[in-house]
């Protein structure tokens, strides 16, 4: 405001008094109050007098706006507000960036992020599929339903279910009353998929689709759902007497709760970090030992009945060095047998100890496919040393086709 009384005393013109009031219109309207009029440079007498002599052409724009005029014309006394009128709105959102606008966004950011981060933690075991907590509850569960089941059959013998962690896997066992192992399941990768594996085995012996299959070397077994496959008897009535043991069983048998111990978990990791890939193995030197090989002990593919294929690999004296499970045709069980040879060459054999006592080899498959599990032997050193004979015996056995000769 003194700008414009100091100019209003150089000249009494109309001109001027209509230029100065309309600057300060506009300087009113648009420019912030107060501090943004320290920034405007303050005119001498000497540049202040053109103000007084030059005669406005144009009248003061509407509602506070002043366009700049022509060079020569427009008055530095007019353009001082001007300029300061059309800067002032870009630097007004300006305020938003002081320190004073920034801190009450900056905390709580920080205190949000000093909320939401978790303690740390140490790594979960590889055995659980989720938390300690999830198994524990799932336990709870399962063996609250199988003892609540076992009350509503009013069952007479009560058998067990128990866990063991083996080289290959978890793997689930139904025992009867009297101690005898009737069922050892195939290798789950978790503990919680070995409980929940009772539940679908349960509803598989429910629907009762069993049968009885006798090999070449006059061995029984079941096959249950052509999935679970039981434990070769000498005799078939065997056998059967096992068929009915599961049965009465399986929905009549408590849960233990299991949690593996160090020497479990310490064979697991190591049959699993020490594992070779196919990519170890030279497969072209493979091809040349395998076509010099002088041909000994053979791969015999045979038809068990209209529907099921299977292979054996024997040795020169007829020993069985692996008996497969089933397969629905000829050229299945044919890939088997080269599933199988490739396996034994990358050489992820291990020596485990099953439920029963028995020793038998473990020979872990390429990628996800399940583990190829040996015969079973009285000792450690027979097991290893049938080891020693497939790695032998896979570069020079024939694979010859055996027809079921009918009774």
């Amino acid at each position: 405001m003194a700008l414009f009384k100091k100019l209003g005393k150089k000249d009494k013109k109309d001109a001027a008094k209509e230029g100065s009031a309309a600057a300060e219109q506009s300087a009113v309207k648009t420019a912030p109050a107060g501090p943004s009029l320290r920034n405007v440079k303050v005119p001498t007498a000497q540049e202040a007098k053109p103000a007084a002599e030059t005669k406005p052409e144009t009248k003061p724009a509407a509602k506070g706006t002043v366009k700049p005029a022509a060079k020569g014309t427009a008055t530095p006394a007019a353009k001082a507000p001007a300029k300061n009128a059309e800067k002032a709105p870009a630097k007004a959102p300006a305020a938003k960036t002081t320190p004073a606008a920034k801190a009450p966004a900056k905390a709580p950011v920080k205190k949000a992020a000093n909320v939401s981060a978790p303690p740390a933690t140490s790594p979960r075991p590889f055995f659980m599929a989720t938390t300690e907590e999830d198994i524990r509850i799932a336990f709870d569960q399962a063996i609250a339903d199988a003892d609540a089941e076992i009350l509503r059959n009013n069952a007479k013998a009560v058998g067990k279910y128990e866990f063991d962690l083996e080289v290959d896997g978890f793997h689930f066992y139904l025992i009867a009353n009297n101690g005898q192992i009737l069922f050892d399941s195939p290798s789950f990768t978790t503990l919680l998929g070995a409980l929940n594996g009772i539940k679908t085995f349960k509803k598989t012996v429910a629907e009762g689709k069993f049968e009885i299959k006798v090999d070449k070397y006059n061995r029984y077994r079941f096959i249950l759902a052509n999935k679970y496959y039981g434990e070769n008897y000498t005799t078939k009535e065997q056998c059967q007497k096992c068929v009915e043991s599961v049965k009465n069983f399986a929905c009549n048998s408590k849960i233990l709760r299991y949690v593996p111990n160090k020497e479990a978990i310490e064979a697991f990791e190591m049959a699993r970090n020490s594992k070779r890939t196919p990519d170890d193995i030279d497969w072209k030197a493979v091809e040349r030992a395998e076509a010099q090989a002088q041909k000994m002990g053979k791969f015999e593919i045979c038809q068990e009945d209209s529907k099921h294929f299977c292979f054996y690999l024997t040795a020169n004296n007829g020993q069985i060095l692996y008996s497969s499970r089933y397969y629905a045709s000829e050229s299945a069980c044919r890939n088997g047998v080269d599933s199988f040879k490739r396996a034994a060459y990358v050489g992820n054999f291990f020596v485990d100890r099953d439920k029963f006592g028995n020793y038998r080899y473990v020979l872990k498959n390429i990628g996800s496919a399940p583990a190829f599990i040996g015969e079973s032997y009285d000792n450690k050193p027979q097991c290893e040393k049938i080891i020693d004979s497939v790695k032998k015996f896979i570069i020079s056995a024939t694979i010859e086709l055996e027809q079921k000769e009918e009774a």
